[in-house]
């Protein structure tokens, strides 16, 4: 592990602290792409895209890696960095781990060929990140919602590993929480813990019942229909990975607020997210050290 080098490249403050934690266990690592808040970065050194990625064993990449197709997703750089021929040269050869590594593969030929492991397909960073997500949408939701959570009427939209956590949250903070979710083992689960599950078509014809809605299904389930019947008064908070699940544009010929609220770990919890990624990082280079992987494990 010694001889291995790092390079932690483009992302938001996840990334940082990620590159921090590295360096503090004597880990070399070059870091590019974080101009905007170079004073945060400590122990690492800072160069250009290329030269980190062909200075490094292993490249950390952010989650997403890109969200055009075209340049990395790199919020704090004071520039663009293509994603063209030569930087997918750079890290050629190298040990890349991106979340939703699919989106690099998609942007050439080139790309899908690297060396990509995903930590985003690891359930135990999935579950660890919902449980960071779910309290950014505790907060996102005392920040923006004028009135307090106890005694306000909330449906969540999907019954995955978020409102696996977001739910209990808000109904221990008083909340009177519904589930909408497709399956009856899932409203089951959600009835047993003492909260109430419906439907999607039956949550619809009580929207305008809710002071609340927070969707966290990746599909476009907060249509037309959904959007008209809400009262005019409701907030609705989207944290679906892009493109989200809520209809954006409707919302703003009605007048409804909506927020989207991706990447809240890193908004709210950047060093546990960066632990969760660290963590998951190092366990597959761990379970791959076998096949004889990267230089240094």
């Amino acid at each position: 592990m010694d001889q291995c080098v790092f390079a932690v490249i483009g992302g938001d403050a996840r990334q940082i602290a990620l590159a921090n934690l590295l360096a503090a266990e004597g880990i070399t690592v070059y870091c590019s792409g974080f101009e905007h808040a170079s004073r945060q970065l400590t122990g690492t050194a800072s160069t250009d895209p290329l030269t980190a990625a062909l200075m490094a064993d292993v490249i950390i990449l952010p989650m997403p890696p890109t969200r055009d197709g075209e340049t990395l997703n790199a919020p704090l750089s004071t520039y663009r960095i293509a994603l063209d021929e030569e930087f997918c040269g750079a890290l050629t050869g190298k040990a890349i781990f991106a979340g939703m590594a699919e989106k690099l593969r998609a942007v050439a030929p080139a790309y899908a060929q690297l060396d990509l492991y995903d930590y985003y397909a690891s359930e135990s960073f999935l579950l660890k990140n919902a449980r960071a997500t779910a309290e950014g949408a505790v907060a996102e939701l005392i920040i923006h919602f004028p009135r307090v959570i106890c005694g306000s009427r909330i449906l969540l939209t999907g019954c995955g590993r978020i409102t696996g956590f977001l739910a209990p949250m808000l109904h221990g903070l008083g909340g009177m929480v519904t589930v909408a979710a497709r399956k009856p083992s899932d409203r089951a689960r959600i009835a047993s813990l003492g909260m109430e599950a419906l439907p999607f078509h039956k949550a619809l014809r009580r929207a305008k019942e809710y002071a609340v809605v927070v969707n966290t299904v990746p599909a476009p389930v907060i249509d037309k229909r959904w959007i008209g019947a809400l009262s005019p008064d409701a907030l609705l908070i989207d944290l679906a990975s892009a493109p989200g699940g809520i209809d954006q544009d409707e919302c703003e010929k009605r007048g409804i607020r909506a927020i989207t609220a991706q990447g809240l770990p890193g908004k709210y919890s950047p060093l546990t997210a960066a632990e969760i990624i660290k963590e998951t990082v190092m366990s597959i280079l761990e379970e791959d050290q076998d096949d004889g992987g990267v230089k240094g494990y």
